[in-house]
């Protein structure tokens, strides 16, 4: 009676429904992995959110930047004039616009660049503060570029820029980058109030979780309808043998 279960037609059937499954299984393991990184990357912003603001030659002492990114700094400096970089191709509350990127020369010497925050696309650059400026911000690493996503010139010098990537500006900017930038929350002075701050990221965990069910919905959906197809067949059978 089970025979047909190993024509060709049948074994197509087999091989089709064992792909399905082993695919979507997959899929919602994949899911279900980036929901737990999702969830270890909140718990790890949350800590770094709340921590004490410390200078940020302190928070460099010994550290990578990796490990100290999102945590609150503050610094002294002075904006270096006819510096300004603009990073291109960004939005913020629906709006397409790009954030003003200027370095900063800190007090023991060293460079800093400061993202400095957001403006519309068809607002010009903001001047950036004369004189000492005092600044609160938070640590970010350099920006790595995603697949797919635009690459900046491997060389000359850049106004634009896709991503903040420090060892990249090193090559137009005098003295010694620090290996972290800066995202700007308070500046004394005050910056230009056109000047929106960058949003905060978002602390949810995201729909990982839903889209594992799914994936895995799917799976009982495809092992279920090959139980139907082959119970369908051995109904078929049983009549035609009455």
């Amino acid at each position: 009676m089970y025979k047909f279960l190993f024509r060709p037609k049948w074994i197509a059937t087999h091989l089709l429904a064992i792909a399905l499954i082993v695919v979507m299984v997959n899929l919602g393991q994949w899911q279900l992995n980036r929901h737990n990184e999702r969830k270890d990357f909140n718990a790890t912003l949350v800590q770094r959110f709340d921590a004490p603001i410390q200078p940020l030659e302190t928070l460099l002492q010994g550290a990578k930047p990796e490990d100290i990114e999102w945590m609150p700094t503050a610094l002294k400096g002075t904006y270096l004039q006819g510096e300004d970089i603009s990073m291109v191709n960004v939005s913020q509350n629906g709006v397409a616009g790009y954030n003003a990127v200027t370095p900063m020369l800190l007090e023991d010497g060293k460079v800093v660049l400061v993202n400095r925050g957001f403006m519309p696309l068809a607002d010009a650059f903001p001047p950036a503060p004369s004189g000492e400026v005092s600044l609160l911000g938070r640590v970010r690493a350099s920006n790595e570029r995603r697949t797919g996503a635009v690459s900046d010139p491997a060389t000359g010098e850049l106004t634009e820029i896709q991503r903040i990537n420090i060892d990249r500006l090193q090559q137009q900017i005098d003295g010694k980058l620090a290996p972290v930038y800066v995202q700007l929350l308070k500046s004394t002075p005050a910056e230009a109030p056109t000047l929106s701050t960058i949003v905060d990221p978002d602390f949810s965990n995201g729909p990982h979780l839903s889209y594992t069910v799914q994936w895995w919905f799917f799976t009982l959906c495809a092992a279920g309808g090959w139980v139907v197809l082959v119970r369908r067949e051995l109904l078929k059978q049983r009549k035609s043998q009455c």
